[in-house]
């Protein structure tokens, strides 16, 4: 019997696991442990579980349709997980083990816990990596460290996919499922359930999107919104590449759009290399680790009710659907951070709370750019300017309209910084604090820190 383990894996195409273990013959299980408490305990939001628990369902009815058992145990945390997956393989009498690599601290642990118990039960395990354009460990200097800017980090990887692109394992043939470009039950949610909506929103982003041109625009549908199915595994980031390349040739492999996909593996590499990233440690020991955290702007920012249109902006996309764009993520973490100068922590866990796609190495990585406590991090004295980058990047203010009604009837010209009577006539908030001095304060503040 062959145990196929699925964890942030949760689709046929691409699977490694799945198709070597389908490929040896015999008979295949499969199992998913569902970890809501562990996923909790890790502060993951509620829609990002419930979409992982949608797309574990949906992919349980695939296999089962095909005859391929599938099982879910469920209710456990990383500490039972290992003693429940050892009850079922010798209630089944497995020989063999199969599953895909995780490289967070917290995962290695639990895989170690359960790769010890199977070999002493006399199981063959089998792991393979799955989840990025190339496994963590495998992008390093000469002699042997970790690139510690992204720049030449992208250029090595760069080199290396050039001569290995790799590849994307196909759906196994004693697996059918229906043709990519047919979506079985289309719905009117912004990310359908299924890894043929997830590969169905990567076709459509190709044929429509210009990414080089709007991906820094909110009011705009410029990128690909993958990311909360690259977040639970129902898509891959090699099959994104793959199918780039089957359209363009190597020349994706330099393209901006895949660029970004590389910096997901950047930030997994450095959690990979850096345990101490995940213990809510700043990679620059000499961080500045004592913020003001004024809670009345923390509690303004956590709201939308800054009275900074487009940071309100995002905080109400992400608190309404869990999502964000990616600039404007940049925009609130930096207005956090850097003018209401709050420990990036606490913003780096009000995302995590609330996100769909929340990805720990991504997020992470993120908020210490944003807060210059990071690896290749932004400078502290550069901070963003919500009024300016509000009028580059939405410059008729559809964005600002769509998450923030109150300021509807205004202007493109007015919408962007409103006038104290202007927002007293929408019924929307002033602003926490006036922008120029807030911004001399924390760079005077920032100087200190360093002498």
């Amino acid at each position: 019997m062959n145990l196929v383990w699925l964890r942030n894996d949760l689709r046929l195409e691409d699977n490694p696991a799945l198709w070597h273990a389908l490929e040896q013959g015999g008979p295949v299980m499969v199992v998913y442990c569902d970890c809501e408490p562990q996923d909790r305990n890790h502060g993951e939001s509620r829609k990002k579980i419930a979409f992982r628990r949608a797309h574990a369902e949906d992919l349980a009815n695939k296999l089962r349709q095909q005859g391929i058992k599938f099982q879910m145990l469920e209710g456990l945390n990383y500490h039972t997980l290992p003693s429940q997956i050892q009850k079922f393989w010798k209630t089944h009498k497995v020989t063999k083990l199969y599953f895909n690599e995780n490289y967070l601290l917290n995962e290695r642990l639990r895989d170690q816990h359960v790769i010890n118990s199977a070999k002493n039960d006399q199981l063959v395990v089998h792991t393979y990596p799955a989840n990025y354009l190339v496994p963590p460990g495998s992008v390093r200097k000469q002699d042997g460290s970790m690139y510690h800017v992204f720049t030449p980090y992208k250029k090595k990887m760069v080199s290396q996919l050039l001569v290995n692109p790799g590849k994307s394992y196909p759906v196994h043939g004693k697996v059918k499922i229906p043709n990519h470009s047919k979506l079985n039950n289309e719905t009117k949610a912004i990310w359908p359930v299924g890894e043929q909506a997830a590969f169905h929103a990567l076709q459509q982003f190709t044929q429509n999107g210009d990414y080089d041109r709007y991906r820094d625009r909110p009011d705009v549908a410029g990128t690909s919104q993958l990311s909360p199915y690259l977040a639970i595994g129902a898509i891959s980031a090699q099959q994104c590449l793959q199918f780039w390349i089957s359209l363009f040739g190597s020349e994706a492999i330099e393209s901006k759009w895949v660029s970004e996909l590389m910096w997901r593996d950047f930030y997994s590499d450095l959690c990979f290399e850096y345990p101490k990233l995940v213990k809510g440690q700043p990679f620059k020991r000499q961080a500045v680790d004592d913020w003001q955290n004024n809670m009345d702007y923390f509690g303004a920012w956590k709201a939308g009710q800054t009275g900074f249109p487009i940071i309100d902006a995002g905080m109400r996309q992400m608190l309404t659907t869990g999502w964000m764009h990616n600039r404007v993520r940049m925009l609130v973490a930096s207005f956090l951070t850097k003018l209401c100068l709050v420990d990036w922590r606490m913003g780096e866990k009000v995302f995590m709370e609330h996100l769909i796609d929340g990805d720990f190495a991504s997020n992470n990585g993120g908020w210490q750019w944003s807060s210059a406590t990071g690896c290749d991090a932004a400078p502290y004295f550069r901070v963003f300017n919500p009024w300016t980058q509000s009028k580059k990047f939405d410059p008729e203010g559809a964005y600002i309209k769509k998450y923030v009604p109150e300021l509807q009837s205004l202007s493109a010209k007015d919408i962007h910084e409103p006038s104290a009577q202007q927002r007293m006539d929408c019924d929307y908030v002033q602003t926490i604090f006036n922008y120029k001095e807030r911004r001399e304060m924390c760079l005077s503040w920032y100087k200190s820190k360093k002498n």
